[in-house]
């Protein structure tokens, strides 16, 4: 069992969705529809979950506009928590939640960004029950935080005192749990990726973390 809670995003086929759901991760996040890169259809995402158990499946949706039609068509598909892109507007996530569907907000952070707008993108849905603060993204990494660019370490424990956050950040070598101690992180988050051929593919890149939690 992991010690920290871990959501794992872009699932697109089922050697990742096993990969992920043997090392017991909370949330499972399969990018469906035409709003978000490499999407899938919902019949492929209701196959892939057929073969797995444990964790939470997740509709990642990126843009939403119509938060009402949204929760309906998820309810249709029993699906209760959605993951959308903090630029999606308030209402959404307002809907969403109204028709008892949980938030997860997506917020990237890039290299010119200051943590007071990373502050504004987690404030644009206050209804979200976790956020992800996605460094990786930007391609930020937590050396980089560490000599605070784009902003240092205390800016970003203000981030995270703010809201329960996940992280999705390359650790650069660091220990997960020591640097949960030290830091108000809620969880972290991981992104699926192709793989290299049908049933195969390296986790080298992940391994290190999932062992270190």
């Amino acid at each position: 069992m992991l010690a920290t809670k871990v959501l794992a995003s872009g699932i697109t086929h089922l050697t990742d969705a096993r990969y992920f759901a043997a090392w017991e991760v909370d949330y499972l996040a399969f990018p469906i529809g035409e709003g978000v890169a490499e999407g899938i259809s919902w019949d492929y995402l209701n196959a892939l979950r057929e073969w797995v158990e444990g964790p939470t499946i997740v509709a990642e949706l990126g843009q939403v506009e119509d938060g009402a039609a949204t929760a309906q068509l998820l309810q249709q598909q029993n699906i209760g928590t959605a993951l959308i892109t903090s630029a999606a507007p308030a209402a959404a996530p307002e809907k969403l939640t109204e028709a008892g569907i949980d938030v997860i907000s997506h917020v990237p952070v890039s290299g010119h960004q200051s943590s007071e707008d990373v502050a504004e993108g987690i404030a644009n849905h206050p209804e979200a029950a976790l956020v992800i603060l996605d460094f990786e993204q930007g391609g930020i990494t937590w050396n980089d935080l560490v000599s605070g660019h784009p902003f240092g370490l205390p800016d970003l424990d203000a981030l995270l005192r703010s809201r329960p956050c996940l992280l999705q950040i390359s650790l650069d070598g660091n220990d997960p749990i020591a640097l949960k101690d030290a830091h108000p992180v809620f969880g972290f988050a991981v992104r699926g990726s192709s793989e290299e051929k049908v049933g195969y593919k390296s986790f080298d890149d992940l391994d290190d973390l999932f062992e270190g939690l």
